[in-house]
């Protein structure tokens, strides 16, 4: 019998489903609606344990993890509309009621977001690999989730790369956010989009 991937009736950590490498990592895919359902925050904690296991160069550690849920989200909503208001006024446009109504409800589209940042180092290589090692870290919390059965999604946008958020949630001078994820439980259809990995692979094996 194939594992169940949907939204479990009631959170109970023994019935939750855990799936091998290979299969986490074909059946990922980003998710944009969710169950508003709480995550119990034990959860939480063992894919923030896998992310910190992430692939980095010289040990920097340089990823933080900043976790919103329940009433907490609120602390995002001036994040996400003081984007909103910049990119508008970078257009020359007014800001819409409707579009700071959408910062706000984009916020909660999910019961947890985890701003990922990271700690710059004064060596643009290093920071260059820190940079990379966030993402891995961010990898292996997405395929963490999608073998416990939670779906997820990565997003950046103007709030991450204007950093709008850094001075809302109180981020450091030397650190920056890289990536918001989205996590909770979902019942929304997903569709694989990925060519084969012949496409996009090159093979070395002769002596020239």
């Amino acid at each position: 019998m194939a594992t169940d991937l949907s939204t479990p009736s009631t959170p109970d950590t023994a019935e939750r489903p855990l799936l091998d490498t290979l299969t986490a990592i074909r059946t990922r895919r980003a998710v944009k609606e969710y169950d508003p359902t709480p995550i119990p925050r034990e959860w939480i904690e063992e894919l923030l344990d896998a992310a910190r296991w992430a692939p980095n160069h010289r040990l920097t550690h340089p990823w933080r993890f900043n976790v919103f849920m329940g009433e907490g989200r609120e602390k995002l909503v001036k994040a996400r509309q003081d984007a909103v208001r910049l990119q508008a006024q970078q257009k020359g446009k007014e800001v819409t009621p409707e579009e700071l109504e959408f910062a706000r409800q984009k916020v909660y589209s999910a019961p947890v977001l985890v701003i990922v940042s990271q700690v710059l180092s004064d060596d643009p290589i290093t920071r260059k690999e820190d940079y990379a090692a966030c993402w891995c870290a961010v990898q292996n919390f997405l395929l963490a989730a999608t073998a416990r059965g939670l779906a997820s999604y990565p997003s950046t946008g103007a709030w991450i790369d204007q950093n709008t958020i850094g001075p809302v949630i109180g981020l450091p001078e030397n650190e920056v956010p890289v990536a918001c994820i989205f996590l909770g439980y979902s019942k929304a259809p997903t569709a694989a989009k990925r060519f084969s990995w012949e496409r996009h692979t090159r093979w070395f094996d002769q002596a020239d």
